[in-house]
């Protein structure tokens, strides 16, 4: 199962942002934390939920919508 989570997708928007969060969500409720915020770009990012110490990874621009 994956795990998605929200992360600033520059500097510029770390540095102008409104917040980022640390919470794990489903791919559906990161899309719509993003929607959210639409004055700060941000990225999602996955891993494999179950696997120890899985490595975060950049959702495409395709499958982020």
């Amino acid at each position: 199962m994956m795990e998605y989570r929200v992360q600033f997708a520059n500097y510029w928007s770390e540095k102008n942002g409104d917040e980022v969060t640390e919470e794990t969500m489903s791919l559906e409720d990161a899309r719509r934390w993003i929607s959210r915020h639409p004055q700060t770009e941000y990225v999602i990012l996955q891993r494999e939920a179950d696997l120890p110490g899985a490595i975060w990874s950049l959702v495409s621009r395709e499958n982020e919508r």
